[in-house]
């Protein structure tokens, strides 16, 4: 797989572990932390676990994607990980505050793009905390709701499903790229 991609306005490579200051800055945000399991906010912590993901990557049973702007300002992070057979898990999808809803459009779209026309992967499965409103609203129009507990959402979405949100997200983005 060849990084980094220029795509949809923005670059997508995979993570190094120069990025850790900047994943942690992202994860142990007051803000955005309230929807992701806990972080330690230890910067050799990170690099570490960045690391241990290196090994995961190599077997290609994990992707950790940082994307950034045109001036390799970095906007934000998601990973695909737990590959098997033609589906995968999606998460740890963060953005920068002070990004305009577009970067966020476009890191999704990508994610698609990665997991279905890269990889040949179909079945897409994720989970959004009951309290992430706005991103619970987001998912439920595409994917297909499968499942919740105390704490979770739990979706799948499927490559029809995503062909679908493609192109309703390409017309949105086309003013912006």
């Amino acid at each position: 797989m060849q990084f980094p991609l220029h795509k949809y306005g923005l670059v997508f490579r995979l993570v190094e572990e120069s990025d850790a200051a900047f994943i942690l800055s992202l994860r142990t945000d007051e803000g955005r932390a309230k929807h992701l399991s806990a972080t330690d906010n230890n910067l050799q912590k990170q690099i570490d676990w960045i690391r241990n993901y290196k090994e995961r990557e190599k077997a290609g049973i994990d992707y950790y994607v940082l994307f950034e702007d045109d001036k390799q300002q970095p906007l934000g992070v998601f990973r695909l990980y737990d590959i098997k057979d033609k589906s995968f898990t999606s998460g740890s999808w963060l953005i920068k505050p002070g990004c305009n809803e577009f970067v966020g459009l476009k890191s999704d779209l990508f994610i698609g793009f990665l997991a279905h026309e890269m990889l040949h992967l179909d079945d897409c499965f994720f989970d959004v905390r009951k309290n992430n409103k706005k991103v619970l609203r987001y998912h439920k129009r595409f994917a297909k709701l499968i499942g919740e507990d105390e704490l979770n959402v739990y979706f799948v979405m499927d490559r029809a499903a995503y062909e679908q949100k493609s192109k309703f997200l390409t017309s949105i983005i086309q003013s912006d790229i």
